[in-house]
């Protein structure tokens, strides 16, 4: 099939007929794309010219976008609309692979599904240069079973893999690790991947975790709604935020969310566990409780902290206990947690609430635990 004009190009362009494995005819895409740049104007990385447009569901074995030297940006791939536009991972290699290559990328209305939980959706991999940056997902979804959904890693240099945004996305499916996965190989240079952005999500998946921050950060997550649905088959948790300890660069350990609606469906599920010690985070207007009249809900450590800087809490409707544990002195003298005009639908005092371990030789009381005008009024 021609091409409809020539800005834009189709996987159809590409593909024999009668093949029912597109992997080929992306791969002829991609690397056609990647020819037809122009020159930027305004700075030194060229521009794509075309944009991607994808009308059916295409099932393809392998990787469709295979890592290619040189730098590029201002790629979009535009599709019909959530799953009319659906590309299906049916191998164990991730789908796309953007090494150095590919910043200013946009998708919009497309589905990505995996019937192989071997599979990543995208393996982000980045040095010194910068080239692999600032994707886009515009009423985006991932469903199926899924190893990892997005692995951001680079050597020990890397410098970039910042500026993600997710617009109005859903996260579906099962997850072996993680849908995003920040800093695999765990690098200090690595906590350069900054400036994470969720607006009006619908994560409702079956197990694994949403965002694994093992290096990198500044995330912001506002509205929408967040659903931990199942169980993991070997019986470990499942959170939606995974925040590792160790030592971190000045201005990473950030989070926000806002205004979001959590939903825990079994003991084994937590919204939050973070290690970062000189944190601020802070949950405004969000509420778990929509299963606290289950048994297990009072049982429930939905948030969990370890030598936390900042924590803090605004009119929160929050289920079942927050842990924290202090293994060291703290950083600064007002690091702790703070409640301030919150609810509780279990554990309404302070005693029942709050799960604390303090390890030999720190202060007797533990993390410092302060409530501001409390709706228990826990004092």
């Amino acid at each position: 099939m021609a091409a409809l004009n020539a800005w834009t190009v189709r996987p159809e362009d590409y593909h024999q007929a009668g093949d029912t494995d597109w992997t080929a005819a992306f791969r002829k895409l991609f690397a056609d794309v990647g020819k037809r740049l122009a020159t930027d104007a305004g700075g030194s990385v060229p521009v794509s010219t075309v944009e991607v447009l994808l009308t059916g569901v295409y099932t393809v074995s392998d990787t469709i976008m295979p890592a290619v030297s040189g730098r590029a940006q201002g790629l979009t791939v535009r599709g019909l609309g959530k799953r009319s536009s659906e590309i299906v991972m049916a191998g164990a290699a991730p789908l796309l692979v953007n090494t150095d290559r590919w910043m200013g990328v946009t998708w919009y209305d497309c589905s990505f599904r995996s019937t192989n939980k071997a599979a990543d959706y995208l393996h982000s991999n980045c040095s010194d240069i910068g080239g692999a940056q600032d994707w886009n997902f515009v009423r985006c979804e991932w469903r199926g079973t899924w190893g990892n959904g997005i692995v951001l890693d680079g050597p020990r240099n890397s410098n970039c893999n910042s500026e993600w945004v997710f617009d109005r996305c859903t996260v579906t499916g099962s997850y072996e690790n993680a849908w995003l996965w920040s800093g695999r190989s765990g690098y200090p240079a690595q906590d350069q991947f900054l400036n994470f952005s969720l607006r009006d999500c619908k994560v409702e998946y079956q197990y694994g975790t949403a965002l694994r921050f093992d290096k990198g950060g500044s995330i912001a997550i506002s509205g929408g709604s967040w659903i931990l649905e199942g169980a993991r088959p070997d019986g470990a948790r499942s959170r939606f935020i995974q925040l590792a300890g160790g030592s971190h660069y000045d201005s990473v350990q950030k989070l926000a969310v806002r205004d979001v609606r959590f939903e825990l469906r079994n003991v084994t599920h937590q919204v939050i566990n973070s290690a970062w010690s000189d944190s601020q985070i802070v949950f405004d207007g969000c509420d778990d409780t929509a299963l606290g009249f289950e048994a297990f809900s009072a049982a429930l450590i939905a948030h969990e902290y370890t030598d936390p800087g900042i924590v803090s809490y605004r009119n929160c409707a929050l289920v079942g206990k927050h842990a924290y544990h202090q293994t060291k002195q703290p950083g600064r003298p007002g690091s702790g947690a703070r409640y301030t005009d919150c609810t509780r639908k279990n554990n309404r005092t302070n005693a029942t609430f709050i799960a604390r371990t303090v390890a030999p030789g720190m202060s007797p009381g533990g993390v410092h635990v302060q409530y501001v005008d409390d709706g228990d009024g826990i004092a």
